[in-house]
């Protein structure tokens, strides 16, 4: 794929243009092809199912690298609009709580549960010994199950708006569960992710500025759906334990490892 192609990257995939109206999601080579077809089963599936995820035509196999073709979808981030209109941000934080309420419903095919992605995630981090991951699994077993479709990377730069109307992308985490669960590891992210900023002053405020969208998403979910943050915030402690395994800075791996330690205690 040519490098002016490119349209964005993360620590999985690299986003090119592939035509006039559909673009590539190319897995980097240590991706393993199941997850690139998990994805691509689990995109479709919402797609039919829901009407909510983006259209996908197919997956190919570029270079030696795995790939879906998806529509492309022509808009901005949530996240983008919100850094652009800050004063807006509030409100557009409160209407992030509908949108995942409007993912959150029982589906026909096929999903790894909850329970089982956590303890998979967990037996993977090599930053806890047995001992600590036979208390996790133990504390999981006693969590409520559930038949809720669970994106499980929810936050507002995986929700596209078009026309007003969200398109929520980047399904190769998702799973069936409690839909607490969800929101649980949406504000784990929100209020632990560390953003790669070497500007200690930019870095400051986009804490402040997450930690605002957190706080505001979390009233108005739990105004809607008439839950306690108590029901959310148990679901923390296997979830901090389980991003252990994902590609995130040092810093806030440290972080989180020692709230997993605190909630062992």
């Amino acid at each position: 794929m040519k490098e002016d192609k490119l349209l964005a990257q993360g620590n999985t995939a690299e986003i090119y243009e592939y035509s006039a109206d559909k673009i590539i999601k190319l897995f980097r080579q240590n991706m393993p092809y199941a997850a690139c077809e998990s994805e691509y089963y689990i995109t479709k599936n919402v797609y039919q199912s829901l009407n909510i995820g983006p259209h996908v035509y197919e997956q190919i196999d570029v270079d030696g690298r795995n790939g879906i073709v998806y529509e492309k979808i022509i808009g901005k981030t949530l996240l983008s609009i919100m850094l652009l209109k800050i004063w807006k941000s509030k409100n557009m934080a409160k209407q992030m709580a509908h949108y995942h309420m409007d993912i959150q419903k029982e589906v026909a095919f096929e999903l790894p549960s909850v329970h089982a992605k956590l303890k998979n995630d967990i037996s993977a981090i090599t930053e806890l010994d047995q001992e600590e991951k036979n208390i996790l699994y133990e504390y999981i077993d006693a969590l409520p199950h559930g038949k809720c479709l669970c994106h499980f990377d929810f936050h507002p730069g995986n929700i596209m708006m078009r026309d007003n109307q969200a398109v929520v992308i980047d399904w190769m985490t998702a799973c069936v569960g409690d839909k607490l669960s969800d929101v649980a590891r949406t504000g784990v992210m929100l209020k632990y992710a560390e953003i790669p900023i070497k500007s200690k002053l930019l870095k400051k405020f986009m804490r402040k500025f997450q930690n605002g969208i957190y706080q505001e998403y979390l009233k108005e979910y739990i105004r809607i759906t008439g839950t306690s943050i108590a029901q959310i915030e148990k679901w923390e402690y296997p979830i901090m334990a389980a991003r252990l395994r994902e590609w995130v800075p040092k810093s806030e791996k440290q972080v989180l490892l020692n709230l997993v330690h605190e909630y062992a205690k």
